[in-house]
């Protein structure tokens, strides 16, 4: 299955502004998620950033970044905008993995883009939590799927359903879809929770979520999290 991974990286993180430059073991956090998604099957892996220091830092490791507008409201506006770019055809598909994951495999990259194959709308990948106190921490994004339906959320107080998991940083979809999602203003839920994929929820497309083949591991938004993963072998 011929893809395409495009990591949106914006160096004015509201919770950690410029993390995806913090350093893991003597590289960025960007390089690392750079180089796991280079040993995945995707024919390019691009770099989309507004930022002058983050693109700099990229052109170390890569000729693959390009400066996109800075008025795109979150990730996937800003792959939208690089397709758009590239005339990338509306049959293509574009694996979106979020900059802040540092541990995510490339396992699970081919793994999505394989499943995604002929999919309509967004697919996306989540794994079991690790604890309960994940439930109430408005840094891990929760999936919740009843009977069918799925939602997202920051924080669960009160929930009876055991189907809740943890939410990862990484989408498929097609050009075609990209596109159209680029025609809907942002929807109530995208802004209230700062989660883009609510747009495509809100405006009725189809959602397809599958359990990760492997650990993700953390998905940085603190300075703790960087402490939390140095030292470890990414």
């Amino acid at each position: 299955m011929e893809f395409y991974v495009v990591i949106p990286a914006r160096f004015d993180s509201s919770r950690f502004p410029g993390k995806v430059l913090s350093k893991i073991g003597g590289k960025s956090m960007l390089e690392h998620v750079f180089l796991n998604a280079k040993k995945s099957n995707a024919k390019e892996v691009y770099i989309a950033t507004d930022s002058k220091a983050v693109y700099e830092e990229a052109r170390k490791f890569t000729d693959t970044v390009i400066i996109t507008s800075n008025l795109n409201k979150n990730g996937t506006e800003r792959v939208a905008e690089l397709a758009k770019s590239f005339k990338w055809g509306k049959k293509t598909l574009v694996i979106n993995v979020q900059a802040d994951m540092p541990q995510l495999k490339h396992d699970n990259i081919d793994y999505l883009a394989k499943v995604a194959k002929g999919n309509e709308g967004l697919s996306t990948l989540y794994y079991p939590l690790k604890s309960d106190t994940l439930l109430t921490d408005k840094n891990t994004v929760k999936i919740m799927i009843n009977n069918g339906v799925i939602s997202f959320h920051r924080e669960i107080n009160n929930y009876e359903s055991e189907e809740i998991y943890k939410h990862i940083g990484i989408y498929a979809y097609y050009v075609k879809d990209l596109l159209i999602y680029l025609k809907y203003p942002q929807s109530v839920n995208e802004k209230s929770l700062s989660l883009e994929q609510y747009r495509f929820l809100d405006n009725n497309f189809n959602i397809s979520p599958y359990l990760a083949v492997s650990d993700p591991g953390i998905s940085v938004d603190s300075i703790d999290n960087i402490n939390d993963i140095n030292g470890v072998n990414i």
